[in-house]
């Protein structure tokens, strides 16, 4: 708990696929323009904390961008901040729902009343969180929220070929 009514979750670090150098899946650029500019400027802030770390910005991808927003939503629903979904599922297990197996795959998640700014700086200050941001593996990301009284529920899927 950061403050009264805000929470950061465990990050779920980056696994790799069970089998070694599993099937390179190709991401696509989100297909509609993002209208949520706070789900934007995260992804901005997180591009900008990696470069002065020496790794590549992560570009958004649509898969990650819809198992960021379903995630978002099952938190939502259940009143709940979890890397497991309602239905058992984990980050790899949700983006292979989506037809999507990345080599690695990780999450962040958190829950309460966060400006971009602040989301990101509680998740560097994280030391789980700030691994999964600063992983120069990682190519993709995914960023969504559900907006719930008092805050929302933030989920970053990120993911690397």
């Amino acid at each position: 708990m950061l403050a009264a009514a805000v929470a950061v979750g465990a990050a779920a670090p980056a696994s790799a696929a069970p089998t070694p150098r599993a099937v390179r899946t190709h991401f696509v650029a989100p297909v509609l323009p993002l209208t949520d500019e706070l789900a934007l400027e995260v992804v901005a802030l997180t591009n900008e904390a990696r470069v002065q770390a020496g790794c590549a910005p992560l570009a958004l991808a649509d898969q990650l961008v819809t198992t960021a927003l379903r995630h978002s939503a099952d938190m939502a629903e259940t009143a709940r901040m979890s890397h497991v979904g309602a239905d058992g599922s984990s980050p790899r297990t949700r983006l292979a729902g989506l037809g999507v197996r990345p080599r690695l795959a990780a999450e962040n998640v958190a829950a309460g009343a966060f400006t971009p700014r602040g989301l990101v700086d509680a998740w560097l200050a994280s030391p789980g969180h700030r691994r999964n941001i600063l992983d120069c593996d990682l190519d993709y990301v995914g960023v969504a929220r559900a907006d719930v009284a008092g805050g929302a529920y933030w989920t970053q899927a990120l993911a690397g070929v």
